[in-house]
């Protein structure tokens, strides 16, 4: 399954709204930051911190797809330019 797949089946389980408020693409935090999200998924790691340890250990285990809790970068939006 591309990981792409899964986040539209995410999406789609949760719903657009979040305690009655319409998430917004172009506001919410969740979203890839990096990566091409039309590869298939070969493993999928959940955290609360995606520090660079973490990184490391998914990609020796062969996952590509990082869902964590806070944001990668402390921006107040994980602005990545």
């Amino acid at each position: 399954m591309k990981i792409i797949e899964i986040i539209e089946q995410l999406q789609r389980h949760c719903g657009d709204s979040y305690f009655g408020k319409k998430i917004m693409d172009a506001t919410t935090r969740d979203q890839i930051l990096y990566g091409d999200p039309n590869q298939e998924c070969t493993g999928i790691v959940t955290t609360c911190y995606p520090s660079i340890d973490v990184i490391e250990k998914a990609g020796q285990a062969g996952f590509n797809f990082i869902v964590t809790h806070e944001a990668m970068f402390w921006n107040h939006g994980d602005h990545t330019e």
